[in-house]
């Protein structure tokens, strides 16, 4: 059994395959942004979601924030100047947290603390300057920047706890810089 719609079908190819254009260059172009952008947006998301499970492997049970390794290595220090781990350790005797900024994003130093007034001492060596969040219970306490030197820099900040809670110390901003950190009830 003959179809009645093919020889119609066929003559319509016939007539309007001389009329199509191939889609061109515009048409590829637009496919290969289009992959791009998918490609993009998917690297986007993994990135995310990697930053997000680091950031809750950072947490315990009770939502406690655990406080980041101590000082790592650092590349070795050129000859005659000492390494800027050493300067900021220097800088902050009996210091409770010392590390090195390997990226741009913060490190995140938690401290169980009674109520009543505290100091923060902050020492820094390196080549940009060293963003400080001081977080009381969650709020933000205090927003500062350490202005890093290669012979070393200290700050200190004071504060009160209104009662016993904890206090977090974000630290980023400043890619390569070593830092030491010591907070003392006064």
């Amino acid at each position: 059994m003959s179809d009645p719609l093919t020889p119609l079908f066929d003559d319509l190819r016939r007539r309007t395959l001389p009329e199509v254009q191939a889609p061109g260059a515009e048409a590829a172009r637009r496919t290969v942004h289009r992959r791009a952008t998918v490609r993009a947006s998917a690297l986007a998301a993994v990135a995310i979601a990697a930053f997000g499970s680091y950031v809750v492997t950072q947490r315990d049970n009770g939502g406690a924030v655990l406080p980041a390794a101590s000082a790592s290595a650092s590349a070795p220090a050129p000859p005659g100047r000492p390494d800027k781990a050493e300067v900021a350790a220097a800088l902050v005797p009996g210091a409770d947290h010392a590390d090195v900024v390997m990226g741009e994003y913060s490190q995140d130093v938690g401290y169980s603390a009674s109520g009543g007034n505290w100091l923060l001492k902050v020492g820094c060596s390196g080549p940009s300057p060293l963003a400080i969040t001081i977080l009381l219970d969650g709020a933000i306490e205090q927003q500062n920047s350490v202005p890093c030197t290669d012979d070393g820099t200290v700050r200190d900040y004071v504060f009160t706890m209104p009662r016993d809670g904890s206090i977090r110390i974000l630290v980023g901003g400043g890619l390569h810089d070593a830092y030491a950190l010591k907070l003392t009830e006064r």
